[in-house]
């Protein structure tokens, strides 16, 4: 067996679980599951029962790349790994007057509710609203294959609760709106419909640099409106959903570089 195949049955359980579980396609609780299963079988099968020599060579690498993916995962829960990580691309809150404020949303519990996230940049973008950097609020949901709207009607019902008058807010809905990208393309066609070019941009920790970039790119002019800081991005209420953000937006600034889209 060459190095180089060594080198991938040992650390093939880490990419799995932290790069593959990134694709929007694969609910990442289905892919938990089926990756987990697979991992058990091919460690605990006979190896006399493996016909392919090159399997049964790798089956001791991968068992050790295994222990030590569940080992990292133990430890980026216990600690603030990730939030270390967003720090570096959190950018500084514009004071500046913006055309509208545009708040990405952020999904939606499986029960219809706002995510967490969802609740801080909304609520955050009605403060925009209300201290006068902006008159309107635009809120981008997205469409997900396997739950719909889900997101548009979590945060509709939302908004019901925010003290603004509701002209005030425009909710996108699109099945268009799969990721950051498409997100800044439809966003792109509604508000040159409006000649809105100056938009406060309001998302979340690590999210704020990679969107920013991709709608800059788009031709707008971007003013970065955080709904965290470099003092409270370290801490969140899961050191694992942190770091899975964190992974997230590094992988996608990669890509989205690679793709053209920053």
């Amino acid at each position: 067996m060459s190095k180089l195949s060594k080198i991938f049955f040992l650390i093939i359980p880490l990419i799995s679980f932290f790069i593959f579980q990134q694709l929007h396609l694969i609910p990442s609780y289905f892919f938990a599951i089926i990756y987990s299963a697979l991992s058990i079988y091919y460690c605990l099968i006979n190896p006399e029962k493996i016909t392919n020599i090159f399997l049964r060579e790798g089956q001791g690498l991968f068992k050790t790349g295994t222990v030590f993916a569940f080992a990292f995962v133990l430890i980026i829960t216990a600690f603030p790994i990730g939030g270390y990580m967003t720090v570096p691309l959190i950018l500084p809150h514009s004071t500046e007057q913006a055309d509208a404020v545009l708040v990405l949303a952020s999904g939606a519990t499986l029960a219809g509710e706002p995510s967490y996230p969802t609740y801080q940049r909304v609520i955050h973008g009605a403060k925009l609203i209300k201290s006068g950097q902006a008159k309107h609020m635009y809120i981008s949901t997205g469409f997900n294959p396997y739950r719909g709207f889900q997101e548009y009607y979590a945060v509709a019902s939302l908004t019901k609760m925010l003290d603004i008058p509701q002209e005030k807010i425009t909710i996108f809905k699109s099945e268009e709106i799969i990721t950051t990208a498409t997100e800044a393309l439809y966003a792109k066609k509604v508000l040159d419909s409006k000649n809105i070019n100056k938009i406060l941009l309001t998302t979340s920790n690590a999210h704020i640099y990679r969107s920013c970039l991709t709608f800059k790119k788009l031709g707008f002019t971007v003013l970065p409106a955080p709904s965290h800081n470099k003092e409270t991005t370290v801490y969140a209420d899961s050191n694992y959903s942190m770091f899975r953000a964190a992974m997230h937006e590094w992988i996608g600034l990669v890509w989205y570089f690679i793709m053209g889209r920053i």
